[in-house]
């Protein structure tokens, strides 16, 4: 791995890892998350009262009880988890059927993708960096999927770089579903230098940019800016939203949907 997860994302992962491999040892967890055996079991300790996982003599198991995707939110995702379920559903609105789309990565264009799956939506082509994404759209077979192709970002599950960049500059779509991490009246930041490279590239390529975030990231500043205000067509958030921000941001962002 690259860096450390934080203990929350950390735990997101193992919950993924067992799902996928349906067990692991402590030594094998220890060595992908570049932490301490002792760190690792009392991740395990948490997640097992939460009934993600059956702990074992040197490691860890899928419960009995589990059940495969569509996939349970993670623990980032249940961070505010009702408002993005939401907005997903709100934005089901803006998608027609059989048409093209873009969607990018994060946790609430994971709620969207779920929202997706479950609609009544049929014959859509969907483009994205986002893996974890993909895994939960091929749970519909009449979805056909292209995974925009690149490095992958380890423990983070999208892909981003050069390559990545190249192909969306290649591409003209008519809808791009946006996420952020923060929104201000400075704009759309975020974390990752890489990863507003890659935005910034969905952004261009795109006709129309459909932000989804919920009202806990507006007022917020990341580490770097990725986009205008200008450059939103449509934001869809929840009721959370202040009626000063709010007022604000109707006067820079042509639709502002309330979920």
């Amino acid at each position: 791995m690259e860096e450390k997860l934080f203990t929350e994302e950390r735990r997101d992962e193992i919950v993924r890892l067992i799902n996928e491999k349906k067990s692991m040892s402590v030594q094998e967890m220890s060595r992908q998350f570049h932490v301490s055996g002792t760190t690792i079991r009392t991740d395990l300790s948490a997640l097992e009262e939460k009934g993600y996982l059956r702990r074992t003599h040197g490691g860890a198991v899928l419960p009995s009880s589990a059940v495969p995707f569509l996939r349970e939110p993670g623990i980032q995702e249940r961070a505010h988890f009702k408002e993005k379920q939401e907005i997903a559903e709100a934005a089901l609105r803006f998608v027609e059927p059989y048409e093209t789309i873009l969607i990018d990565n994060g946790t609430t264009m994971a709620a969207f993708d779920n929202a997706l799956v479950t609609s009544s939506l049929n014959g859509l082509t969907i483009y994205s960096n986002d893996l974890n994404g993909m895994q939960i759209l091929e749970a519909k077979e009449s979805f056909e999927l292209r995974l925009i192709g690149g490095r992958i970002r380890s423990g983070f599950h999208y892909t981003y770089g050069a390559e990545v960049l190249e192909e969306l500059h290649g591409y003209h779509f008519r809808k791009l579903f946006l996420a952020t991490s923060a929104l201000s009246k400075e704009g759309l930041t975020t974390a990752s230098s890489d990863l507003c490279a890659v935005k910034r590239a969905m952004i261009a390529s795109a006709e129309q940019v459909i932000l989804l975030t919920d009202s806990s990231k507006i007022g917020e500043i990341g580490f770097q800016k990725f986009a205008d205000l200008s450059d939103i067509d449509i934001l869809i958030t929840d009721s959370g939203i202040s009626e000063d921000a709010l007022k604000k941001l109707r006067k820079q962002i042509p639709e502002v949907v309330i979920a």
